[in-house]
């Protein structure tokens, strides 16, 4: 019997949507992102990113490796709107659609259950993999992010996102009109480096998994 192939599918729902005064405005902003996800990360994706009810949104991968720079992805460019986000892996129980809310599977069930859980429990990124050791590190990993990362604001962000474009505290200095000491004090203080490793293992754990 042939086995059925293994799919990742991660859905995304903005956090508070509901409090956001220009709803208008921010459906144009995450249909902005999720046209460009579709573009960058074209050949990783079986059913293009698209929003499915209110400012909740899909896609379905074709492994589930790049699931976390996907994300890593939506979480700077939705800035500053916050998301929280589900990715569960499994197979489909019906043909593959265009239209994302056409198809089912356990990769959604599991999905569902992520997001779910991610809402109840006041977390941004949870997985379920069926694996438990692996789903156990893999989020435990992810709750130790999010408790350090709580403390970063805009200026925080934006020269994280500055290095991790430009390569080097000399360059965001420059372009921050600031000394490379300073950057290099503000990254130690936020812990950037620390949170690159936990992520580093995250992504390895996910790519020893790759479907």
């Amino acid at each position: 019997m042939k086995q059925k192939r293994i799919y990742t599918v991660i859905i995304g729902d903005i956090v508070e949507s509901r409090k956001i005064e220009n709803r208008e405005k921010v459906q144009k902003k995450l249909k902005s992102v999720l046209n460009s996800a579709n573009s960058i990360f074209k050949k990783h994706i079986e059913v293009d990113f698209s929003i499915t009810l209110g400012d909740e949104f899909q896609g379905l991968l074709k492994d589930l490796s790049v699931s976390y720079r996907i994300i890593k992805y939506f979480e700077k460019n939705l800035y500053p709107l916050k998301a929280r986000f589900g990715v569960g892996i499994g197979a489909l129980s019906t043909p593959i659609s265009k239209n994302i809310g056409e198809i089912d599977g356990e990769c959604f069930i599991k999905a569902r259950e992520a997001i779910n859980e991610a809402k109840k429990n006041d977390r941004f990124v949870i997985y379920k993999l069926g694996i438990d050791e692996k789903d156990m590190i893999i989020n435990t990993i992810l709750m130790l992010i999010e408790a350090i990362k709580t403390s970063w604001k805009e200026i925080h962000l934006r020269r994280i996102w500055l290095y991790e474009k430009l390569g080097t505290y000399e360059k965001v200095a420059k372009k921050e009109k600031i000394s490379k000491q300073m950057v290099s004090k503000m990254f130690k203080r936020v812990h950037y480096d620390e949170v690159k490793k936990a992520e580093e293992v995250i992504i390895y754990l996910l790519n020893s998994l790759k479907n």
